[in-house]
C-alpha cells in the first residue's frame, strides 16, 4: 500500500482508528452518565507538511513565490568519450595492406570522420613484411606523423635474400607489439603516411611484398577533428507520475505544467537531441503525444569550443505552453511519460567546425517535469484502504465526533467511509452520504486564498451500528472527492504557508 496522505489520515482518526481509547480511565474527559467528553486532534499543518512525501517518486518545491510544485526526474541519454572513440576504432580497417613504398593510412569513415590529432593511452601496432629479392635488404619503415616526445616511430631490419623457394625472409614484431601509450597521431589530408626504403646490399631501392600493418585496441587520451554525423541511440524508457495513482474519476488540471530537459556537456563537438517519441500516458488510458516544432527540429546541446577545453557546458530546453502542447497533455491526468531520445553529433554536416574529445568526456540529458500546484479540480475521486482493529474497545457502546476544520488552502474536500468486513463486504458507512468535511478557503483574482473558511461537522455512531463495526469491520475504505472553488472552474494556487488547523473531539458512550 501506498503512503497515504494527510486527508486518509484524518478520515482514519476519525473512523475510530482511535488508539487513544485503549485506556478511558487516562483520559483527561469528564464523567458524566457515563459518558466521556474527548479531546482527540488539535493541531495545525502546513501546505508544505502536508504534501512533504506524499509523492513517492517526486520531489516537492518551493518556488520564489512560496507556490509548490511536484518536480518528476529522470535520465534520458548519456554518453561517454568511450562511445565516439568507439566509433573512431570502427573506423579503422583491422589489416592496412602497404602498397608502395610512400602510402596514406586511411583515417576516415563513410559517415564523415576527420582526425586532425589523436593522444593515444593505449593501443598496439603490428607489422609484417616479406624480401622477395635475390639480394638481402636493409629495411627502415617510419611513419611521420605518429610521434613520442616528437620522435616519428621508426622501425629498422636487415633481411637475408631470398633463393627463390620456401618461405621468403620476413621481419615482424607480432609476439611483442608495439605499445602506443604516449603516441600523438597528426594527420595530413586526413591520412596519416607510411614511407619505407629497403636497399640493396648493391645499393638498390627495392620493393618489399606482403607488408601489411595492424592497428588495434586504440585508447585516447585526447582526439581533434570533424567527428562525423553519428546517431547515438538512447534507450526507450518510461517515467512514472503517481500523483494518480489512487484516482477514480474526476477532473484535474494543472496551469503551466512544464517539461524541460537539462544538459550537461563537456564534448567540444556540436550535439543536438532528437525526440523519437515523447507520450503521455493518462488516467483515462490515452496516449496524448508532445507536440512541438522542436522535436520535429530536434534541440542542440551547448558545447565547449577549443578555447574552453576540458570545461562542462550546462544548458536546458523547456516546453512549455508556448511552444508545443504541453499544458495540454500534462494537464489531462498524466501517470506516466513513454520517451525515446537519440542524440546526433554534428548534425548539420558542416566538416568546418572542428571539434575535439577528452578521454572522460560525456554528456547527459535530464528530463524533468514540473507539476505546478497551480490548477483546477472538479469532482476528482481517489481511494484507499486502512486496516482496522477494535477488538480493545468493548467498552464503548456509541460514539459522536465532532470535527473543526478551519481551512486556509483553497481546497473542498468531501468524504465518504466504508466499514468492510474480512471478506471486503460493506457492512456499513462512516457518513450518511458524501460530506464536505473541508470547504476550500475564499481566493482573489489570482487564485490566492485570502482568508479561512470553517467547517463544523457531526459523526454520530449509535450504539447498534458501533458494535456491528466493532465486531466485524477489519478495514476503512475511504472515497475523498477533491475540487476547486466554483465547482472546479477556478484555479487556485497552493502556498507553502497556508495551513489547516483541525480539531477533533469525541463523545463516548460507555459500560458502567
Amino acid at each position: 500500500m501506498r503512503k497515504i496522505n494527510w486527508l486518509f489520515v484524518l478520515l482514519a482518526v476519525a473512523g475510530v482508528s482511535c488508539n487513544q481509547f485503549e485506556e478511558l480511565e487516562n483520559f483527561d474527559g469528564v464523567k458524566y452518565d457515563a459518558e466521556y467528553a474527548v479531546p482527540l486532534v488539535d493541531t495545525r499543518l502546513s501546505m508544505q507538511d502536508l504534501l512533504d512525501d506524499f509523492e513517492e517518486n517526486a520531489t516537492l518545491v518551493i518556488n520564489g513565490d512560496g507556490s509548490l510544485s511536484f518536480i518528476y526526474q529522470d535520465e534520458v541519454v548519456t554518453q561517454t568519450s568511450d562511445d565516439i572513440f568507439a566509433k573512431i576504432n570502427a573506423s579503422l580497417p583491422p589489416i592496412i595492406p602497404v602498397t608502395s613504398s610512400y602510402m596514406a593510412l586511411p583515417f576516415s569513415s563513410p559517415n564523415g570522420l576527420q582526425i586532425d590529432q589523436l593522444d593515444l593511452k593505449g593501443g598496439t601496432l603490428v607489422y609484417y613484411f616479406e624480401n622477395r629479392n635475390t639480394e638481402s635488404v636493409n629495411v627502415k619503415v617510419t611513419l611521420p606523423q605518429v610521434t613520442k616526445a616528437g620522435t616519428p616511430l621508426t622501425y629498422q631490419a636487415t633481411l637475408p635474400a631470398y633463393t627463390g623457394s620456401g618461405a621468403a625472409p620476413s621481419s615482424t614484431n607480432l609476439l611483442a607489439p608495439t605499445n602506443l601509450d604516449g603516441y600523438r597521431i597528426e594527420t595530413l589530408n586526413d591520412s596519416v603516411y607510411i614511407q619505407y626504403e629497403a636497399v640493396t646490399t648493391s645499393g638498390n631501392k627495392v620493393n618489399l611484398t606482403s607488408f601489411v600493418i595492424r592497428l588495434q585496441n586504440l585508447a585516447f587520451k585526447y582526439a581533434e577533428g570533424y567527428f562525423g554525423n553519428f546517431l547515438y541511440e538512447g534507450t526507450r524508457d518510461t517515467l512514472l507520475i503517481d500523483f494518480f495513482e489512487n484516482w477514480v474519476r474526476g477532473d484535474v488540471y494543472f496551469e503551466n505544467p512544464r517539461l524541460t530537459l537539462n544538459v550537461e556537456n563537456s564534448f567540444g563537438i556540436p550535439t543536438r537531441a532528437r525526440v523519437n517519441t515523447l507520450n503521455v500516458l493518462t488516467v483515462k488510458n490515452q496516449i496524448l503525444p508532445l507536440e512541438s516544432p522542436f522535436v520535429t527540429s530536434g534541440i542542440d546541446f551547448p558545447f565547449p569550443n577549443m578555447s574552453e577545453i576540458g570545461q562542462v557546458k550546462t544548458g536546458s530546453f523547456t516546453f512549455t505552453k508556448d511552444n508545443s502542447n504541453i499544458d495540454v497533455i500534462l494537464g489531462a491526468g498524466p501517470v506516466a511519460i513513454d520517451y525515446d531520445v537519440d542524440a546526433v553529433t554534428n548534425p548539420t554536416n558542416d566538416a568546418n567546425i572542428r571539434g575535439y574529445i577528452l578521454d572522460g568526456s560525456y554528456y547527459k540529458v535530464n528530463m524533468e517535469v514540473e507539476l505546478p500546484l497551480y490548477g483546477r479540480a472538479s469532482g476528482f475521486v481517489t481511494r484507499d484502504t486502512l486496516d482496522l482493529d477494535f477488538g480493545s474497545y468493548e467498552d464503548v457502546q456509541d460514539v459522536e465526533f465532532k470535527l473543526v476544520v478551519d481551512n486556509g488552502i483553497p481546497l473542498e474536500v468531501g468524504i465518504q467511509a466504508y466499514f468492510l468486513d474480512e471478506k471486503n463486504v460493506v457492512i456499513d458507512s462512516l457518513l450518511t452520504s458524501q460530506q464536505t468535511l473541508i470547504a476550500g478557503a475564499p481566493v482573489n483574482a489570482d487564485g490566492v486564498a485570502t482568508g479561512t473558511s470553517q467547517k463544523i461537522t457531526l459523526i454520530p455512531i449509535d450504539g447498534v451500528r458501533f458494535a456491528k463495526i466493532r465486531d466485524n469491520a477489519r478495514r476503512l475504505w475511504i472515497n475523498a472527492s477533491f475540487s476547486t472553488l466554483n465547482n472546479g472552474a477556478t484555479s487556485v494556487r497552493v502556498i507553502n504557508t497556508q495551513d489547516v488547523r483541525i480539531r477533533l473531539g469525541a463523545k463516548l458512550g460507555v459500560k458502567n
